[in-house]
């Protein structure tokens, strides 16, 4: 056999189908069982499932290999090597397809959990794959449905690095909004990929195959290099049970696919639905043809920005603010419950007192509270107030957040602080989980690629966002050092400003103002006035993230009720006048919905000298 990039340029080749598919349909894939395992536990049904393919007339097979990587086997606790199931995977594929098929080792992005990790370790994760897909005798490697271009970055060098010389199909998943659910558009993924050692680019998954056209016709105006394409059969509907069905036709998936090879496309089979005899339609209308010829890659200039296309009234940020002079932040809480009465006359006082924004915590120690959306839209109407909203990992999908930032622009808020959100406590309500889709980092950096107008479509025109997004600082992390390079990874993403959590003396705001000043972004320092020794205790020993130094809740000892109130007034009041030449701003945290406090706070602030 030619080489397999040689052969793409020469015909159209005709990939395989699903494989999770067709294992579910059998009884093989049950929730919770790695597909890829079968490699070692039932070889011969996984090398009938290639026959089945090749049979139905495909040029090309993947390995049964997607999800093999050690975060996801030790997440359904399977103890398995991922390099003995690539090296089985592999295997089993090469001895299928013999000498007539080519033979693509197949990697697929990393768990959430690999956030946590460095990046060559997550650099390793995928070596360890592709190696080993090598070895047993892939003729390239595909990876394959990623959403997040940096982390097919780190996958394509990584493949580079395990096996060079060797072939490399990068594909990602693109949404119907032609997107990826990171916002990367085909233009940024062809940009991306210009100078990396990808003999082969794509997309699979996704919005099915109109999706997969509308990408694919523009991947072909942007690129010389051979284009691969796997769409789904359709969008999936659910049965009872909730598993995923597809009701397309086989008739209608392999018109689709003609109209794929006639834009450009090289390689063509399916993914999620895709079965052998939705392969052997496609093989009976495309066989042999040679590609399409290319229209020369056009040059798209940015398009005009179309600002009537957005909200009606935007609030100010506060980049110009934080430029000039302290600015200051109120914390209100919502209501446990669906009456803000309290909320909104408690902001009417901080407001009158000369508070720069009120700033509305999300779910804070993960109770269940109104929306903070709609908490924003009801002081809006009443007070006309800015609004910098918290925006937390844990409660929503990828998609809930997209669309509640959406919503916040839609009604004018501008200034958004982006947290990672307080883990669910356990038995804190039945049933209840965090869902932590992304990490703070990802979410700043999603929400500066909104900013960008990269998840803008055609309908869309040239919408953009204009947040001004910022994240929270850890004052109480053991080794500062550690916490001043995560901020560094949210800078990199897009922060623009910081909001640390409450410091209770100078000399911790000094060391914080010290540690993060080469960050570059101004520092806004979190302020929560004590009410008693009792509360005090209760900050320090069982709230994460909060140190009450040993000398303040010695000032507090003893102390409660209105004595208690103004000695934490007061010595939130020393230290703001000590530490203000250090820092941009003030975020005076509300304790126990005594507005009077920061009220207080927040006219002593008001009063300091203006930064020069």
């Amino acid at each position: 056999m030619e080489p397999f990039v040689d052969a793409l340029k020469k015909r159209v080749l005709i990939g395989d189908g699903a494989y999770g598919t067709l294992m579910a349909r059998r009884g093989l894939l049950m929730p919770g069982l790695v597909g890829p395992a079968l490699n070692l536990s039932r070889p011969a049904f996984v090398a009938a499932l290639h026959q089945e393919y090749l049979k139905a007339g495909a040029d090309v097979i993947e390995t049964n290999t997607f999800g093999s990587d050690r975060l996801t086997l030790a997440a359904a606790e399977i103890n398995l090597s991922p390099a003995d199931i690539c090296r089985a995977g592999a295997k089993l594929a090469r001895e299928a397809a013999g000498n007539r098929a080519y033979v693509l080792g197949a990697v697929g992005p990393l768990t959430r959990a690999a956030a946590k990790y460095s990046e060559d370790e997550r650099t390793e994760f995928f070596v360890e794959q592709l190696k080993a897909l090598v070895q047993g005798g892939a003729d390239a490697l595909l990876l394959e449905t990623f959403s997040d271009l940096d982390e097919l970055l780190l996958a394509v060098r990584a493949a580079k690095t395990a096996a060079p010389g060797v072939p490399v199909v990068a594909q990602m998943a693109f949404t119907l909004a032609r997107t990826t659910t990171t916002g990367i558009s085909p233009e940024k993924f062809v940009a991306a990929l210009r100078d990396e050692a990808v003999d082969v680019i794509g997309a699979n998954c996704g919005g099915g195959e109109t999706g997969a056209i509308d990408v694919v016709r523009r991947l072909a105006e942007l690129t010389d290099k051979p284009i691969s394409v796997y769409p789904n059969r359709g969008l999936a509907d659910f049965d009872d049970r909730g598993r995923p069905i597809y009701i397309e036709s086989s008739e209608y998936f392999a018109k689709s696919a003609r109209r794929l090879a006639d834009l450009g496309a090289n390689l063509i089979g399916g993914c999620c639905g895709t079965t052998p005899e939705d392969i052997a339609r496609l093989k009976a209308l495309v066989n042999a043809r040679r590609p399409s010829m290319r229209h020369a890659a056009v040059a798209h200039a940015e398009p005009a920005a179309a600002p009537s296309r957005g909200p009606a009234k935007l609030q100010p940020t506060m980049e110009d603010d934080l430029r000039r002079r302290h600015v200051v932040i109120a914390e209100v809480d919502p209501p446990r419950g669906v009456d803000a009465s309290h909320e909104i006359e408690g902001s009417r006082a901080l407001v009158a007192a000369g508070v720069d924004a009120i700033t509305i915590a999300d779910n804070p120690l993960s109770v269940m509270r109104m929306s903070n959306l709609a908490l924003a839209s009801l002081l809006m109407t009443e007070l006309d107030v800015r609004i910098v909203l918290h925006v937390a990992c844990r409660d929503r999908s990828l998609i809930g957040t997209q669309s509640h930032l959406l919503g916040a622009y839609a009604m004018g808020i501008t200034n958004i602080l982006a947290v990672t959100g307080d883990p669910v406590a356990t038995q804190a309500h039945k049933g209840s989980s965090g869902v932590f889709d992304m990490a703070s980092h990802k979410l700043i950096e999603m929400i500066s690629s909104f900013n960008r107008g990269e998840f803008s479509t055609g309908k869309d025109g040239a919408f953009r966002t204009g947040f001004f997004v910022g994240g929270a600082f850890n004052c109480a992390s053991r080794r500062i050092e550690n916490e001043v390079k995560r901020f560094e990874r949210k800078v990199q993403a897009g922060a623009r400003f910081m909001m640390t959590q409450p410091v209770f003396d100078a000399a911790g705001a000094r060391v914080v103002a010290e540690a993060t000043r080469t960050l570059g972004v101004p520092l806004i320092l979190g302020v929560m006035p004590l009410v008693s020794e009792r509360n005090a205790e209760f900050l320090h020993n069982e709230v994460p993230g909060i140190q009450v130094p040993e000398e303040v809740r010695r000032r507090m000892q003893g102390k409660k009720g209105v004595e208690g109130r103004a000695e934490g007034v007061a010595i939130a009041r020393e230290m703001m006048q000590q530490v203000a030449p250090l820092v941009q701003g003030f975020y005076l945290i509300t304790p126990m919905n005594r507005y009077e406090m920061i009220a207080e706070l927040a006219q002593v602030a008001k009063a300091l000298p203006a930064r020069t």
